[in-house]
């Protein structure tokens, strides 16, 4: 089991001379030369790794409000990334933001991309945490909402 950064979690199914097969979420599969995947590929989360993100997720600090275009650069480069950190760092601030806006129920809610770019983290950063951990997706997704009410 692996984690090909903003692709996600999934493993190796084959491995000739010089590629590598890896099977991913949703079906997708890459191919890739073995010296490129030394710098695109990690191990999945440690039980560490996992406290880790525990706290990150129950971090109460307020997200900063730069302008929408920082903050979409910030995001993308955390989300492209796939560091299982920055992805809860993501998750965490994605929703305290929308808790933000509900709260104030002026009807206003998260574009569309900064809503893609939400989800995205979290299914990766789920998914990641269903593998290392033997969790069916929903469960791994309802850990992290746990983790998230937590700090509600």
């Amino acid at each position: 089991m692996v984690v090909y950064r903003a692709h996600g979690a999934g493993r190796i199914a084959a491995r000739e001379q010089d590629t590598l097969v890896l099977e991913l979420a949703e079906g997708l599969s890459v191919t890739l030369r073995v010296e490129r995947a030394r710098e695109l590929l990690r191990p999945l989360l440690s039980e560490a790794d996992l406290l880790r993100v525990q706290e990150t997720l129950r971090d109460e600090q307020a997200p900063s409000e730069p302008l929408w275009l920082k903050r979409k650069k910030d995001t993308e480069l955390k989300v492209a990334g796939g560091d299982p950190l920055r992805l809860a760092e993501v998750v965490r601030d994605g929703a305290l933001r929308e808790r933000k806006l509900i709260a104030k129920r002026t009807g206003s809610q998260f574009s569309a991309s900064e809503k893609s770019l939400y989800l995205k983290a979290r299914r990766l950063l789920s998914g990641e945490i269903g593998l290392a951990h033997g969790l069916e997706p929903a469960e791994a997704d309802a850990w992290i909402e746990e983790q998230l009410d937590a700090t509600a």
